[in-house]
């Protein structure tokens, strides 16, 4: 665990660095581990103290260069650095270590990987400048020939073997770790795109509910200017005008106020005070805004309350329940009832507001909390854009609560809400 956490740290962290710059910070910690361990090597198993002096100069030179790409973000720097130097390091090991016949060629490979994964661009060049630098390396040998640092076949066979398991193991690693960092970018690529599409789409429904539901009652408003100019209305249709409207404009109203407080959550965060909230003094001070709406239709509110308290957000509890039981007298029939209940459940408080209309249809109670869903008119054909349960969903959960329904066509709908008792 220890390891892994030191890797991570080593590379940066995603929201600091970028990818690429991510693989030049793990590319020079794999490489600062792997020429220690060449030091080792050079010193102990083949002991060539001139080619372990020169990895150990090697070594500080890419602890520094590590330095300026992970803590001074110079990766420039680093990238050219690593280049210039690990062409150099090959030339002196080529030399020191037997040339052809040494194990250095099998280095030459490795180090085109790393140089290619860190530098974006001027790859055909690399690639140039490698091959360049191998026929330099093998004309000088033929011409003027290098150190000879074997005494026996058997030196070589296991020098030769050691050293391409271990490049052998750093290009394992190496391409497992860009391999592994392009998948995730991946993964989070297609998460952001998924994201932006419902997000485009949502805004796109939201735009749509906007335009519709207010130009509907303005146009109303002004038709009703309009007759009201050229006196053409009664006594009697102007009246019933005048409630038709009043009754668009308090629709109109609550999903303005629906849909500023959940746009100001989306844009701002809302902010949560939570406190210990009394449920009888809460449901009285939303009923006073409900008891017109349930009047009109002659519906009777009950409550049954076996728990008072719970922790909560009042104003946006307050907001919650006056969609919910706007809700329940849109869909009531006339002269039925709604019963509010609270009770007591492992610790939380239980809320529901049951009532007996014409419940939710199957195919939509999966996206009931969502901005996906289309919402239909009440029992006396009241109007809705179904905003407001999409703001009962972010809000219950932004106060450690939960919600969900129960409901039957042609019974009636249960909802139900879940906070803590006490304030953790």
């Amino acid at each position: 665990m220890l390891l892994k956490d030191f890797w991570e740290w080593s590379k940066g962290s995603r929201d600091q660095f970028k990818l690429e710059e991510r693989l030049v910070n793990a590319v020079g910690i794999l490489s600062t581990c792997t020429l220690f361990v060449f030091i080792l090597y050079n010193l102990f198993a083949v002991v060539l103290p001139g080619l372990a002096l020169a990895t150990t100069i090697t070594l500080f030179v890419q602890l520094f260069l590590f330095y300026q790409s992970r803590f001074k973000r110079r990766f420039k720097l680093a990238r050219i650095g690593f280049t210039i130097f690990s062409y150099v390091f090959l030339a002196v090991n080529y030399y020191q270590g037997s040339g052809i016949n040494g194990p250095v060629l099998f280095s030459f490979s490795v180090i085109l990987i790393i140089i290619l994964v860190i530098n974006k661009k001027n790859h055909y060049l690399y690639l140039l400048i490698h091959c360049a630098l191998i026929a330099a390396l093998f004309s000088y040998e033929y011409t003027y020939g290098v150190v000879d640092v074997y005494n026996s076949k058997l030196e070589r066979f296991v020098d030769v073997a050691c050293i391409c398991g271990i490049m052998l193991s750093l290009t394992f690693l190496l391409i497992k770790l860009v391999l592994k960092s392009f998948n995730r970018e991946r993964r989070l690529a297609n998460e952001r795109a998924a994201q932006l599409a419902i997000l485009h789409q949502e805004n796109t429904r939201l735009f749509s509910i906007i335009s519709h539901d207010l130009r509907t009652p303005l146009n109303h408003i002004k038709g009703y200017l309009e007759m009201l100019n050229c006196k053409l209305l009664t006594e009697n249709d102007r009246n019933m005008l005048e409630l038709q409207l009043l009754e668009l404009t308090n629709g109109t109203s609550d999903f303005l106020a629906n849909l500023l407080s959940w746009s100001k959550s989306q844009l701002e965060g809302a902010k949560v005070q939570l406190m210990n909230v009394e449920v009888d003094s809460l449901i009285e001070s939303v009923l006073c805004t409900i008891h017109p709406l349930a009047a009109q239709k002659n519906i009777t509110i009950k409550k049954e309350f076996t728990a008072n308290q719970f922790v909560a957000d009042t104003e946006m509890i307050k907001m919650v329940l006056r969609n919910l039981l706007s809700n329940a007298v849109k869909y009531s029939d006339i002269g039925g009832d709604i019963i509010i209940k609270s009770k007591e459940l492992n610790g939380r408080m239980i809320l529901s507001i049951k009532d007996f209309g014409v419940g939710i249809p199957s195919e939509k109670e999966s996206s009931i909390f969502t901005s996906q869903v289309s919402s239909s008119l009440g029992t006396m054909k009241e109007p809705g854009v179904g905003l407001g349960l999409v703001l009962c969903a972010d809000f219950v959960k932004l106060q450690n609560g939960e919600i969900w329904f129960n409901s039957e066509t042609d019974q009636g709908s249960t909802f139900y809400l879940s906070f803590p008792i006490q304030l953790s």
